[in-house]
């Protein structure tokens, strides 16, 4: 069956972790605040990836993301502090543009989300790894700490 019957049936996704660009945070010695990252615009919804990497810094490791660039049309995959981005969630991704961006990530020619192994997957377990992912990085230090900072950032 081809990509486009799949779509129309419902059957082509992929359980993904999904977070949000925060609005504002400190840099620099001067601690100056600045909004969102160099890449990405505050509030971007950006799919999260299953790979990360832990970080010397007090911020939490880096994670593997995709989303859409400022000024740009393409979706773009970049690795992002940790503490640059809130309210993750479990999602599923039906979109055409992510699911190919997805599957270029992993080697594959067209999306096969069932053969994911960096983008979580399709199965049940994969849902289940990935709501436990969001609601570690939901309580863990990190968001706390940016709550605290920002008791009034508001959330999409």
């Amino acid at each position: 069956m081809d990509e486009a019957k799949q779509r129309q049936r419902g059957e082509l996704f992929s359980w993904c972790l999904v977070a949000n660009v925060v609005d504002e945070h400190e840099v620099g010695q001067d601690h100056h605040i600045e909004h969102g990252t160099k890449i990405f615009s505050p509030g971007t919804k950006v799919y999260v990836s299953s790979w990360w990497d832990n970080s010397a810094k007090d911020d939490g490791g880096v994670l593997y993301v995709i989303g859409k660039a400022r000024k740009q049309w393409r979706l773009v995959a970049s690795y992002i502090a940790r503490d640059r981005l809130t309210n993750f969630r479990a999602k599923q991704v039906f979109d055409p543009k992510a699911l190919r961006r997805m599957a270029q990530d992993e080697g594959q020619s067209r999306p096969r989300p069932a053969q994911f192994y960096r983008w979580w997957g399709k199965d049940e377990e994969a849902r289940k790894r990935v709501e436990e992912q969001a609601a570690y990085y939901n309580q863990d230090i990190y968001s706390v700490r940016q709550r605290e900072r920002h008791p009034s950032t508001k959330t999409v």
